[in-house]
C-alpha cells in the first residue's frame, strides 16, 4: 500500500487583496472630496458674514451721522428721501446733491461767516458715506426714506442697503448650474435722528 503524500501546510495569507486596496482608496477619495466641499462652504460662509458685517457697520455709520446732524435730519418739515447707486447720491429735491461751495474741509478754523450750514454738513456726510459704501461693497445700492415730523411723532427714517453676494452651491442640483452664484442680499435699519 502506498503512503499518502504528506500535504504541505498552507502558509497564512499576508498583505491585502486588490479588492481591499481599491475599497480603501475609494473611501479615502470620498473623504478628501467631502473635506474640500466643507472648506469651500466655510470660505463662502465667511465671505457672506464679512459682507453682512460691513453693511451693518456702514448702516450704523449713517445713523450716527444722522443723529449728529439733527438740525438737518430732525427738522422734519420736508420728507428726506435719497438713494445711492455706487458712489452717486440721487435726491429728488436736489438738497443732498447740491454741489455748491463747501468750506467744511477747510484746514483752518472757520469764522462765524464761513461756518457750514446743516445742509452742507449733511450733503458732505451722505456723499462720503456713499463713497465708502461703494469702496467696501462695489455695486451696492441704498435707499433712505424719512418721514415728516408731526406734533405727535418724531422724524423716522428707514435705510435699506442691497448688494450681491457670491456663494458656493451646496447641493448637487444647484452645483450643476455652476460653481457659485450671486445672491441678492438686503439689510434694513430703522433710524430716529
Amino acid at each position: 500500500m502506498a503512503l499518502p503524500h504528506p500535504r504541505r501546510p498552507r502558509l497564512a495569507q499576508r498583505g491585502f487583496t486588490l479588492l481591499e486596496v481599491m475599497v480603501a482608496v475609494l473611501l479615502l477619495t470620498i473623504g478628501i472630496f467631502g473635506f474640500a466641499k466643507m472648506q469651500a462652504l466655510a470660505i463662502s460662509s465667511t465671505q457672506t458674514a464679512s459682507s453682512r458685517s460691513i453693511v451693518a457697520m456702514q448702516a450704523n455709520s449713517l445713523a450716527a451721522a444722522m443723529h449728529g446732524g439733527r438740525e438737518f435730519w430732525g427738522e422734519g418739515v420736508v420728507a428726506r428721501t435719497f438713494s445711492t447707486n455706487g458712489a452717486t447720491v440721487t435726491d429728488a429735491t436736489g438738497v443732498l446733491t447740491t454741489a455748491g461751495p463747501n468750506n467744511c474741509e477747510s484746514a483752518t478754523k472757520p469764522t462765524i461767516e464761513s461756518m457750514c450750514t446743516p445742509q452742507q454738513i449733511a450733503t458732505r456726510e451722505v456723499g462720503l458715506w456713499a463713497f465708502n459704501l461703494n469702496a467696501l461693497l462695489p455695486g451696492a445700492t441704498s435707499l433712505v426714506n424719512c418721514s415728516t415730523r408731526t406734533t405727535t411723532t418724531p422724524v423716522s427714517c428707514v435705510l435699506t442697503i442691497q448688494w450681491n453676494d457670491r456663494y458656493i452651491n451646496s447641493t448637487k442640483t444647484a452645483a450643476g448650474t455652476g460653481f457659485g452664484t450671486s445672491g441678492g442680499r438686503s439689510f434694513t435699519l430703522y433710524i430716529e435722528p
